[in-house]
């Protein structure tokens, strides 16, 4: 398995030591098999609750550019509950990201609107979770393509 992480990325997941990882530019997404067109698009809580609020309108553009892929995926490396409210020993309080103004309910319309675009928002807790979550991804992508008789080049 070869994994292209692109440039931009500035700390990039670490996968099994089996996994040959380069680093590449890729149009659209953050990690793609090597020769693949799809990706996956990874987000930290506070980029994710950015890019659902005052970054909507680039996003969309990014979205588009996902148009005739296998899927479209964003892993966020944090727990759904993070976005919403923070649980402490005295009681629930607001979100501990930088973005507080943002409602519960505002962050549930904006999945469900990329939901409803065929965009899988995955929560994956932390960047190692995530980095398993996308590996696994990535893995079940190779075995698609070489079922249908190819390989990513």
């Amino acid at each position: 398995m070869r994994i292209v992480v692109d440039t931009r990325e500035q700390t990039p997941w670490t996968f099994p030591p089996w996994v040959q990882v380069s680093r590449g530019t890729l149009p659209t997404g953050d990690y793609a098999l090597a020769g693949d067109g799809w990706a996956i698009e990874r987000k930290g809580l506070d980029d994710f609750l950015g890019t659902v609020s005052t970054g909507w309108d680039r996003f969309l553009r990014e979205i588009g550019r996902m148009d005739g892929w296998a899927a479209k995926v964003v892993v966020v490396e944090a727990d759904f509950a993070a976005c919403c409210f923070c649980e402490t020993l005295d009681g629930i309080i607001s979100p501990r990201h930088s973005h507080p103004m943002l409602t519960p309910r505002f962050i549930a319309s904006r999945i469900a609107e990329l939901t409803m675009m065929g965009v899988s928002v995955l929560f994956a807790g932390d960047p190692g979770q995530a980095a398993a979550l996308a590996y696994h991804l990535l893995r079940r992508r190779e075995m698609e393509l070489m079922m249908k008789g190819g390989q990513p080049t």
